[in-house]
């Protein structure tokens, strides 16, 4: 079963049983809900119940540009029926995104009755400016949604007047695990765990002023054995593997995760193409400079944003115009320089598409003249040892 049939399913309160790694992952995914202004409770710091989000009107609208909307609302509705949640009041709603400054910020706090609560940092949606964002913390010390999770969490933390729970599905991990290595003492002595599901981990610059191996026993990391996203840059909180449905990228849906009974089910370790991914990025981030880290990104982004779409979703939908208009830019390039951002390109177009047609996309770069460079005709471009393979 999944987290949704777990909710169906376990009809134990809070109370009876705390709070562990399965409620964790639904309540980091009542984050990625967009609510309408309209919904001015859960804006301020009494909340509102949760199924007062829960009108068909809204449904389009608050699962936009999210990777599975039918699954979204399908949650939510089993999140107001479930003993465990049905109390639970959604409070301190921000989202927050702004391409100049690349961020990509959302967060909500879950109320218990008890009076404890779940500060829930939202993941990345599709957007470019999100994933853009994500890959900048190769070379950024602290980006702008890490600065503000801080912030977010000592703001709700002065209003909560019992325990902490900190925590976010992919870069809302990230996120999770950032504002608590970087909080005040008086706040991280009232977080009582901090979850990470499937998020990224952390450069040596980025926890250079962190105490993080004297905090980092709070934290409960959990990844998929085919893990990419949660498997990225130097430093890993210690982690957990869980066993998934998918195949691949797509093991980063939190719906794929298999749940049985209170816990999920647990493998021992990550795949060997995670495993082989982990070495890669390291070797790759600590034998480049900071300054060719943010070269490749910018580089890599300028071409994704050339088509003048801004979600990935947007660039998969017509890729017979967007791909030449990605690749076009490439031909000044030299050869290397071209092979590395067609493989880092084209990976991430595969991995947010997985129904690509790769034949049709195959006659498009042999249209541009890039001949073999594309990868497009294999499933997993292989050849090259530079950031490319990661992505």
């Amino acid at each position: 079963m999944n987290i949704i049939d777990y909710l169906g399913s376990e009809f134990q309160t809070l109370d009876e049983r705390p709070l562990g790694d399965v409620d964790s992952l639904v309540l980091a995914c009542l984050s990625y809900y967009r609510l309408p202004r309209s919904a001015r409770g859960a804006r301020g710091g009494k909340g509102c119940e949760l199924h007062r989000m829960y009108r068909a009107e809204w449904f389009e609208n608050m699962t936009r540009d999210l990777w599975d909307p039918e699954g979204l609302i399908r949650l939510l509705a089993a999140a107001i029926a479930s003993p465990r949640l049905r109390g639970v009041r959604l409070s301190d709603f921000v989202d927050e995104t702004d391409g100049e400054a690349e961020k990509q910020f959302a967060a909500c706090t879950l109320r218990f009755p008890s009076g404890d609560a779940y500060v829930s940092f939202r993941g990345t949606d599709n957007s470019l400016v999100g994933w853009k964002e994500d890959l900048n913390m190769a070379f950024e010390a602290d980006v702008p949604s890490q600065r503000s999770a801080v912030s977010y969490l000592e703001r709700v933390a002065l209003t909560v007047p019992g325990k902490l729970y900190v925590g976010g599905h992919s870069k809302g991990g990230n996120l999770a695990v950032y504002a608590a290595m970087s909080c005040s003492v008086p706040v991280f002595e009232r977080i009582e765990k901090v979850f990470s599901h499937d998020g990224p981990g952390f450069t040596a610059e980025a926890l250079a002023s962190a105490d993080f191996a004297a905090r980092s026993g709070k934290v409960s990391k959990t990844v998929p054995e085919s893990s990419l996203i949660g498997m990225m840059f130097e430093q890993q909180e210690p982690y957990s593997v869980v066993c998934s449905t998918a195949s691949g990228f797509l093991q980063h849906d939190p719906f794929s995760w298999v749940v049985e009974g209170t816990d999920f089910a647990r493998a021992d370790s990550v795949s060997r193409g995670a495993a082989l991914l982990d070495r890669t990025l390291n070797q790759w981030i600590s034998g480049t400079s900071r300054a060719d880290r943010a070269g490749f990104v910018n580089a890599l982004f300028s071409i994704l944003s050339a088509p003048g779409e801004d979600t990935f979703s947007g660039l998969k939908g017509n890729l017979s115009e967007t791909v030449p208009v990605m690749f076009s830019q490439l031909t000044d390039l030299s050869a290397e320089q071209r092979g590395y951002l067609v493989h880092a390109v084209w990976g991430l177009v595969k991995a947010f598409g997985p129904d690509v047609d790769l034949s049709a996309v195959s006659r498009v770069f042999s249209g541009l003249g890039l001949g073999d460079d594309s990868g497009a005709s294999d499933d997993s471009p292989s050849g090259s040892t530079g950031p490319t393979d990661i992505l």
